[in-house]
């Protein structure tokens, strides 16, 4: 998915200035503008932001589609960050990993209180990041924040159904055909019992009908009490001449209700389901309560320093148009200027690298995570009994393995959904199984031979700036900028030295507010394993 700048202010601010600016991963301008504007809301400034119509605003796509990327060249600067970010990650967390780390832009945040407050309800802002789809941007880029994993799974739900190949189909034909007279007494017993059917019947009609019934209230045709003795022994005779279409009739029900259990698990959560309370009465989809770490665990691990990556970017040789990137002491490749960095202050001014530097500069960039930490959860799975959680892989797989064909077992119908589409890496129904945050990065740039002065008038000591780089890795996000803490010019050389790092917040966060950074993590393509 693209991802925007979007700039918001008041009717009456001056055309160069704004209230308010983000980073914001949506399909298109209007959905990234909405998404933006609910979130100025959400900070509660005052005054109070215009209606959505009065708003200024200006919105700013950054990075480019795969094909202009391709020829500028700026694909490989954002490919080398993601693999270079990729390996320090796996090299410092190891095998603490359950499977391979890919960078993913997440410009919202992590919100890492988990349960708040005295009723210790489960943060919604939370649940809703591991319940993010991930998706793949116009470069290749992994992305976050592009709808509800578990609402997608409910719509392939809402479109399955369980049937059976030709094979089965006619055999169950043929040995109802034979048993005509053995089902005419199950349906008259079933009626005279008190028994009414369903309007319209299930698929498989009446016969099916009272399968349903009975399972549903006995669990079992084994267990129908002596005051259904008549219905028993017409079941028990239809048996004897049909068995192989009873165990379908029976296969039927047992799928057919697992599958209404995980789609009303996954529709209305509740405390019976496994859902977790996110309000009072109000309920989120289960995610591995057991799994998830507590707020104050991910908050020792964010503050801890000693967990830490960093990365080391160099850049030399510029000229109008261009520069040579390398990351940590490896070989560098030509990129465009345009493409490397862009600073936005205070909204107000918006300016590339080519604005500091001459052919003669030469620019070391270091990016710091600390507090490096995982969170994994996985959705709750459904219970054999489907009294419980959501989630069944293996419905998902025979979904993706039958539809389409001609086979027993749960399928897709009508044109909705592609399985193609849906399933496997790259494809709609993915999720990060094992997030990797840490505190927002901080950013040292040391400017060497370039416009000094420049550099010391912009970015000056609480300047707040918004940094992008190689216009697709959004270092601050829409809710905490950059602020320069630092400018060195110290050094003997004429350099200059800006640090970056996330300012101090105005008043109090609550805490299911407060975010960490999203750098990555495992990916999970469902039904594949792992």
């Amino acid at each position: 998915m693209p991802t925007y700048r979007v700039y918001l202010g008041y009717p009456d601010q001056p055309v160069a200035e704004y209230a308010w600016l983000g980073t914001v991963v949506a399909s298109n301008e209007d959905e990234a503008y909405g998404y933006a504007y609910r979130s100025w809301i959400a900070e509660d400034p005052q005054p109070t932001p215009p209606a959505p119509t009065a708003c200024k605003r200006a919105i700013r796509r950054i990075g480019t589609n795969a094909v202009l990327a391709a020829a500028s060249g700026s694909t490989g600067a954002q490919q080398a960050f993601s693999d270079e970010l990729d390996a320090k990650v796996a090299q410092f967390l190891g095998t603490k990993l359950d499977g391979k780390f890919a960078t993913v832009t997440y410009p919202a945040g992590f919100n890492y209180g988990i349960t708040y407050g005295a009723n210790a309800y489960y943060n919604a802002a939370t649940l809703g990041d591991l319940d993010s789809l991930l998706a793949a941007d116009d470069g290749g880029q992994l992305t976050l924040g592009n709808g509800s994993f578990a609402g997608l799974y409910r719509q392939i739900l809402g479109a399955t159904v369980y049937g059976f190949s030709k094979a089965d189909q006619n055999l169950m034909q043929s040995q109802d055909n034979a048993a005509t007279a053995q089902i005419a007494a199950i349906l008259t017993e079933f009626q005279n019992a008190g028994g009414k059917f369903t309007n319209p019947p299930p698929f498989g009609g009446k016969l099916q009908d009272v399968f349903d019934q009975l399972l549903a209230r006995y669990k079992s045709l084994e267990n129908l009490p002596s005051s259904l003795s008549s219905l028993h022994n017409a079941i028990a005779k239809y048996k004897e001449v049909a068995a192989g279409a009873v165990q379908m009739h029976n296969n039927y029900y047992e799928a057919t209700a697992r599958l209404n259990a995980a789609r009303a698990a996954v529709l209305a959560p509740s405390q019976a389901n496994g859902g977790e309370e996110v309000d009072d009465g109000k309920y989120f989809v289960g995610y591995s309560p057991d799994k998830l770490p507590s707020a104050n665990q991910l908050i020792g691990s964010l503050a801890t320093d000693a967990n830490a990556v960093s990365v080391q970017m160099t850049l030399s040789n510029f000229t109008s148009k261009s520069t040579d990137l390398s990351l940590s002491g490896k070989v560098g490749f030509s990129i465009p200027i345009m493409d490397v960095a862009s600073f936005d202050f205070g909204g107000s001014a918006s300016y590339d690298l080519s604005t500091y530097t001459s052919s003669s500069s030469h620019i070391e960039i270091d990016l710091q995570y600390k507090g490096v930490t995982i969170v994994g959860a996985a959705p709750t799975l459904l219970a054999q009994d489907g009294s419980t959680g959501w989630w069944d892989a293996q419905m998902l797989g025979e979904i993706a393995t039958k539809t389409g064909k001609d086979a027993t077992g749960y399928q897709l119908q009508g044109s909705e959904f592609d399985v193609d589409s849906l399933f496997g890496p790259g494809k709609a129904l993915s999720r990060l199984k094992t997030f990797v945050v840490s505190r927002q990065p901080e950013m040292s740039m040391t400017f060497k031979g370039g416009n000094a002065s420049k550099v010391t008038s912009d970015m000056k000591v609480g300047a707040k700036a918004s940094v992008d780089l190689f216009g697709l890795f959004p270092i601050g996000s829409a809710s905490a900028n950059y602020a320069v803490s630092t400018v060195d010019t110290s050094s003997s050389d004429g350099s200059v030295k800006v640090t970056f790092g996330a300012p101090e917040p105005s008043g109090t966060i609550p805490l299911e507010q407060q975010v960490a950074y999203v750098m990555g993590g495992v990916p999970s393509y469902p039904p594949i394993a792992g």
